[in-house]
């Protein structure tokens, strides 16, 4: 029997998320759940399952704009979501989807996949099938992951001798770290430090207290204080059973000599160390600049380096249909 390709329906909501919890490399932003934050039509969704035999084989979430079929729509990651499938069965998925691509008239298609750290098997059978069957890099986002299996954590050498040295000031300026879901008080915060940028904040408010109810599970919110009083946060998305990712990190800049910062990425990494995760992505070092969406930060990068992170690609494939 060939692969049968079904557009997804409500009712399988609950198969579907649960293919993604059992799947070697799926994470919240391909869960059904985390999507249904956004208002309806918002995004013109079209996620597609992959059968043979009565069994799941791949789940594609996205959607069209115009005729480009964009993976993800509405989230970070994208991409098909797989079990630790061989190549030659993965290349036939891929295949078997620009088939259909074809017979809906699809002219483009756009997928970001996560990076090779949220795979709980690290293989790059999906990137080449992808790139055999036409696909091109259409840009690369540099992201960058602290690897959480390394022991010099708890000794404080990971760390460049600068940021030693922010931690354990902060640690004598009394700064402390706690898991709370204070959401309005961290958000005005995280909206000064976006003004920066020029841009708002991904998610409102009203979206982020939504995600507390749909996905409370993936959802931890760091707060750091000194003397009571709230100057840093970040809100780290369990992404999956192996990777963090730190979605939101938010200074008071009032507070900035105390190097809170600094602070609040060791403890996360010492809380996501003994909760067994192996990684935490700090997110990607490109500038917000349309013109040339591989601008570095240079500045952001060489900070995320000096707390023990290295860099990784989050890369776009496209190809024309």
């Amino acid at each position: 029997m060939s692969i049968h390709i079904e557009e997804f329906s409500p009712g399988e909501t609950e198969a579907w998320d649960r293919f993604v919890d059992k799947s070697n490399n799926g994470t919240i932003f391909h869960k059904l759940r985390f999507l249904d934050y956004h208002p309806e039509n918002r995004f013109n969704f079209n996620h597609l399952i992959f059968h043979k035999d009565g069994k799941i084989l791949a789940l594609l979430p996205g959607g069209m704009e115009n005729r480009t079929f964009k993976s993800p729509r509405g989230a970070s990651f994208g991409g098909f979501v797989l079990k630790d499938t061989s190549f030659s069965k993965t290349d036939k998925i891929v295949k078997r989807f620009l088939e259909y691509c074809i017979h809906k008239d699809i002219e483009r298609v756009s997928l970001i996949p996560a990076p090779i750290i949220y795979s709980k098997v690290f293989n790059m059978n999906l990137d080449y099938a992808l790139l055999s069957n036409g696909f091109k890099y259409s840009k690369h986002f540099f992201t960058s992951a602290i690897d959480l299996h390394n022991k010099d954590i708890e000794s404080l050498q990971i760390y460049k001798g600068g940021a030693r040295n922010a931690i354990r000031k902060a640690d004598k300026s009394n700064i402390r770290v706690e898991i709370k879901d204070d959401y309005d008080s961290f958000y005005p915060i995280l909206s000064k430090n976006k003004e920066k940028f020029k841009t708002p904040p991904t998610h409102s408010l009203t979206e982020l207290k939504k995600l507390t109810h749909l996905i409370p599970e993936n959802l931890k919110l760091f707060l750091a204080y000194r003397k009571g009083k709230l100057i840093a946060g970040s809100l780290i998305f369990i992404c999956n059973s192996k990777t963090l990712l730190a979605f939101y990190i938010a200074l008071d800049y009032n507070y900035q000599k105390f190097r809170p910062i600094n602070y609040l990425l060791h403890e996360i990494v010492k809380w996501g160390r003994t909760n067994a995760f192996n990684y935490l992505d700090l997110g990607v070092n490109q500038e917000p600049n349309p013109d040339n969406p591989m601008e570095l930060n240079p500045g952001l990068v060489s900070f995320k380096e000096s707390m023990g992170a290295k860099c990784f690609f989050r890369s776009e494939f496209c190809r024309k249909v």
